[in-house]
């Protein structure tokens, strides 16, 4: 197979990895909606306006149309909820997907539609800050991202650190994938991408954050990933202790 045929193998498989992605970030957005319709009423209706907009625009732009229109589906779960009282559960795992799914939207659209995607990028970052609070997941992790993405937009100067393919946080995990059969292509916005089998299925940041696809492997580099910040910081603190 030529350099050409496999660019163009690892391109069709990174766009049906995107779509599932974007699948999976719209029902739990939708599950979000009926979370907080269910528990604010009317108060949440701009909220949910947005989301609802923002879902039909995610439909549209990576072209998910098979006969389904998620608007409608969004629509007919939060009148489900509202009239049940009930939502489904939501996982930790499932909150980040969906906000990994968010991230990858606005950096798409970042590279391939620049300035002119400004004002969805915008409301991309506003939902994402949203989850955050909703969800009570990690402010300093979903600040980050969107400050990435604000990065990528040319909104503010990238930090410095964020770019260093010398940094050695990078290098010592990049020695670690890589003898975990991962393969290794640099670092881009500030984020070191991690492939398996021609695939991407990991973003590392230098704070250690990841943006990520379920896998057994990933899971395991988290582990390594963890355990490295650990000694770090055990050296700190010995150096500390010395001085």
């Amino acid at each position: 197979m030529s350099i050409a045929e496999n660019q163009e193998k690892d391109m069709v498989s990174n766009d049906r990895q995107d779509k599932l992605l974007m699948e999976t970030c719209i029902k739990h957005l939708t599950q979000y909606a009926a979370m907080i319709k269910t528990n604010q009423g009317a108060q949440s209706d701009e909220s949910i306006g947005r989301l609802r907009k923002m879902i039909g625009e995610m439909e549209a732009y990576w072209d998910l149309s098979d006969r389904r229109d998620r608007e409608e589906q969004f629509d007919k779960t939060l009148q489900r909820a509202v009239q049940t009282g009930r939502t489904n559960r939501i996982s930790e795992e499932q909150k980040i997907a969906a906000v990994n799914g968010l991230y990858r939207y606005a950096s798409e659209m970042v590279s391939a539609q620049g300035v002119e995607a400004a004002e969805r990028v915008k409301e991309v970052q506003a939902v994402i800050r949203e989850l955050a609070d909703g969800w009570d997941l990690d402010k300093a992790w979903a600040a980050h991202l969107c400050s990435l993405i604000g990065s990528m937009a040319g909104y503010k100067e990238q930090p410095p650190s964020e770019t260093r393919e010398e940094s050695r946080f990078f290098k010592d995990i990049s020695a670690v994938a890589e003898k975990m059969g991962f393969e290794v292509k640099g670092v881009e916005n500030g984020l070191l991408q991690l492939y398996l089998e021609g695939s991407r299925v990991a973003e590392v940041d230098e704070s250690g954050s990841m943006l990520y696809r379920p896998n057994p492997n990933v899971f395991k580099l988290m582990d390594e990933i963890e355990a490295w910040k650990s000694r770090e910081e055990n050296l700190h603190m010995q150096d500390g202790l010395q001085m």
